[in-house]
């Protein structure tokens, strides 16, 4: 008797470190991919939430304009911003670019999530404001008369890093980390693996150990769990703002600047 249960538990221990074996295999294989847009959990949980409901696209948890659709449903970004009012005008690059009746504009930038799943970030513009950066290149590149070369070429200068270059909707490279290409050839990879407002919560939960803030508005979170959270300031300094009004609450954190 002793025997048989001495023997059952060897089979339960060997199945479990099997399992085990076999998560940590696959979690090695693919964390290029899980650890993509740092954080898992809202991709995880949207990858879920497509799997066992009759939802076609899901809104990441912790943010008002990412999304996630599987792959193969490349219509559903169309189909999506119908149900908003919006009708899709036309494409360039991985920007798909919308407008509803009442002339307000929206945005919808795309990336993969590895092949079976697609990011989207949405963003929306009001009827009266100014019209932005891709709106005046999407004017300007078709045509080839010298004064909106000119133009183009000006407005082309205005692109400095991953981020404006995927807001303005031009091609995401498949590589890791990401690259995003200009017309002009000038390629940007992608410096920041969270959003300056998840930096903020991190500052403000009193997560984050040190800071350190670069000239061109990037800054490095090092988390106490011993995670580093990289993001792009809206203004320069801003993060010292931000991190001196959290030291009543968190204490001293030090800041390094480049």
């Amino acid at each position: 008797m002793t025997f048989e249960h001495f023997s059952k538990n060897k089979k339960v221990l060997f199945a479990t470190a099997l399992i085990i074996l076999v998560i940590g295999i696959f979690a090695f294989m693919y964390s290029p991919v899980i650890f993509q847009e740092g954080n898992p959990w809202p991709q995880i949980k949207g990858i879920i939430q497509l799997k066992f409901s009759d939802a076609d696209i899901v809104q990441l948890s912790g943010s008002d304009n990412k999304f996630m659709t599987e792959s193969k449903n490349g219509m559903m970004i169309h189909n999506f911003m119908k149900t908003k009012g919006y009708e899709f005008t036309e494409q360039m690059g991985s920007g798909y670019f919308f407008k509803s009746p009442t002339g307000q504009s929206a945005v919808a930038t795309h990336k993969y999530y590895s092949r079976f799943y697609s990011l989207w970030n949405i963003t929306e513009y009001a009827e009266n404001k100014e019209r932005g950066l891709a709106e005046e290149l999407r004017d300007c590149l078709p045509k080839s008369d010298l004064a909106s070369h000119e133009k183009c070429n000006e407005l082309l200068k205005q692109i400095t890093d991953f981020d404006s270059c995927v807001e303005v909707g031009f091609q995401i490279l498949k590589s890791n980390p990401a690259q995003c290409q200009t017309i002009d050839g000038r390629i940007f990879i992608q410096e920041t693996n969270s959003t300056w407002e998840q930096a903020l919560l991190a500052v403000n939960n009193c997560e984050v150990e040190k800071v350190f803030q670069t000239h061109s508005r990037l800054v490095t979170l090092a988390l106490k769990n011993g995670n580093r959270l990289t993001a792009r300031e809206p203004q320069i300094d801003d993060i010292i703002t931000i991190v001196r009004a959290s030291e009543s609450k968190c204490g001293k954190i030090p800041i390094g600047t480049e």
